[in-house]
């Protein structure tokens, strides 16, 4: 009996000194037409009268958008973007003020609470802001493992939404995705995160970002030939750099019409032109042509959104 009560003592006094998973990330599980999926969705620091204020969470567009969850918080979402990939859920984010959530910054320490897939008791994670993302407003978090002698090791499935705290508890980003990439001095595993802050600008409509992709490339004629008597052109050199396309005249333009000049009959014992009109010959004769105007073409190029990194990460994996 005093053996199993040591063992007791001594499990809760680890317990006690693990971290575990704040209560403000909450787990969500979906399941419908024959798939399911997990993810996160974070609970926002609303403020009210004695702390009874209208709750609300945030989380990301790509988890919130498999509809209302069988397990966790079945709040309907009020206002998502599917490029920045976030979504608020129960509250509209209009009641909430930007200035209550922190902005990122380099080297900021952080840890990342959610439940990766089929995990109902939370994982956290340790890590640090790392530099934002080409593409706003999407920053990286280098991810760190808190047991000793493991490098850190990617999340799966399921931690999207997950919410990001900075050392003062913070709500300050939730995780939109998880990347692997070797940059030297890091752990090589990244986190690619939506801070919270500029999701709330955006979706008060104070915070406008560039698109995150163009059209593919186009090439409007500037001056184009009449129907039918235009040359044709075929494209040899694939406009992918910034150097304008190359293209080769396959049909030419002639004169229209070709012009006619008479000559001597086909006989070897007259030098008069016959005098049937029958028995005369003609050959074409080209006149001299100018160069036709090569119509000018503008070589507008995409700017494809390729892989978001961090100086130098080329393989996100979104999840």
């Amino acid at each position: 009996m005093i053996r199993l009560s040591v063992i007791i003592l001594i499990f809760a006094t680890l317990a006690a000194c693990s971290e575990s998973v704040s209560p403000r990330a909450e787990r969500v599980f979906y399941r419908g037409g024959g798939s399911a999926s997990w993810g996160t969705v974070c609970k926002l620091n609303r403020r009210g009268f004695l702390g009874f204020g209208e709750r609300g969470y945030i989380s990301v567009a790509h988890v919130t958008a498999n509809g209302t969850p069988l397990v966790g918080p079945k709040d309907a979402i009020t206002v998502s973007d599917d490029a920045s990939d976030w979504s608020f859920l129960g509250i509209d984010p209009a009641k909430l003020d930007a200035e209550d959530y922190p902005a990122l910054k380099q080297d900021v320490a952080v840890t990342i609470h959610g439940f990766p897939a089929r995990d109902r008791d939370g994982e956290v994670i340790p890590g640090r802001l790392y530099t934002d993302d080409p593409v706003p407003p999407f920053w990286w978090v280098e991810l760190h493992d808190s047991d000793d002698g493991i490098a850190a090791e990617g999340v799966i499935g399921g931690i999207s939404g997950s919410c990001v705290f900075d050392a003062d508890g913070a709500l300050i980003a939730v995780v939109h995705a998880n990347g692997f990439s070797a940059i030297e001095g890091t752990t090589g595993t990244w986190a690619r995160v939506v801070p919270v802050r500029e999701a709330i600008l955006q979706a008060q409509g104070r915070l406008a970002f560039p698109p995150v992709s163009a059209p593919l490339p186009a090439y409007p004629e500037v001056a184009p030939p009449a129907v039918g008597t235009g040359p044709v052109y075929e494209e040899i050199a694939p406009a992918y750099t910034a150097a304008p396309p190359v293209y080769e005249e396959v049909a030419p333009v002639f004169v229209d019409p070709p012009t006619y000049q008479e000559v001597m009959p086909a006989s070897a014992t007259t030098r008069a032109p016959a005098a049937d009109p029958a028995l005369r010959s003609y050959r074409v004769i080209e006149p001299p042509q100018a160069p036709p105007s090569v119509p000018a073409y503008h070589d507008i190029l995409p700017t494809p959104r390729g892989a978001y990194r961090p100086r130098g990460i080329d393989c996100p994996i979104c999840l």
